[in-house]
């Protein structure tokens, strides 16, 4: 039984995979067909390898994620077989997105994407695609010079446990970034709708940073920069 274990853990090679027994899986309301090398997402995914090697019905019919969207799954179905994600040019086309014609919402569609890629990797157990879509999350929320997409933090808040790194990242770059400004007519009806969460933990952070501010110049004593009285006669 030990030995067995062992075996488990250890990531299959590829070429010997994909020449055993695959598995079907569909995605979506439509329902769309994937066909997957069953020893690589078993290996990597403790849902799936309950599935497929347990007692879940699941096992003789199959596994039907009605729940999950094609582009979600696209970008897991990459990180499977590459074990990368795609690279920041290539997401859109590998994930499949399509925007409709809407050019300016591009990188927030892909955030959103990526978003529930991780939402995704945590409900199904995959521990390795959970921590790489994470961190690629915080990196592009970080890249945000204008604060976080309104609906980014919506949906983040939706989806995501109250102490999520990925809420403690966006809170940071509102606080950072965000100046009333940037905010058009679109944003500001969209605004409205912010987590009530959200804009405490914003108000919370702005204060500590304000005071973080505070105290780097309480060492600077404002008499330090007066005109001294001169005394007659001192050092004649």
């Amino acid at each position: 039984m030990e030995n067995n274990t062992q075996l488990s853990q250890v990531t299959p090679v590829l070429g010997v995979a994909t020449r055993g027994e695959v598995v079907t899986i569909l995605i979506g309301p439509k329902k769309k067909r994937y066909i997957i090398h069953k020893d690589i997402i078993c290996h990597h995914s403790e849902y799936f390898r309950t599935a497929y090697n347990g007692r879940w019905k699941e096992s003789d019919e199959g596994v039907s994620l009605e729940d999950v969207e094609v582009e979600v799954f696209n970008v897991f179905v990459h990180w499977l077989y590459t074990q990368q994600l795609p690279e920041d040019k290539d997401f859109r086309d590998i994930a499949n997105i399509n925007n409709k014609g809407q050019i300016d919402n591009e990188d927030h569609e892909c955030d959103t994407v990526l978003l529930k890629a991780f939402v995704f990797g945590n409900r199904f157990l995959v521990a390795d695609f959970e921590r790489i879509t994470h961190n690629r999350l915080a990196d592009w929320l970080t890249d945000y010079i204008f604060g976080v997409p309104y609906e980014l933090v919506i949906l983040a808040y939706e989806v995501l446990p109250s102490d999520s790194r990925i809420l403690g990242a966006m809170v940071e770059m509102q606080c950072l970034n965000w100046s009333p400004r940037e905010d058009g007519n679109e944003k500001k009806q969209i605004r409205v709708n912010l987590p009530k969460d959200f804009l405490i933990q914003v108000m919370i952070r702005q204060s500590e940073l304000r005071d973080k501010i505070s105290r780097m110049y309480r060492h600077v004593e404002r008499t330090d920069f007066y005109m001294q009285e001169k005394i007659e006669g001192l050092g004649k």
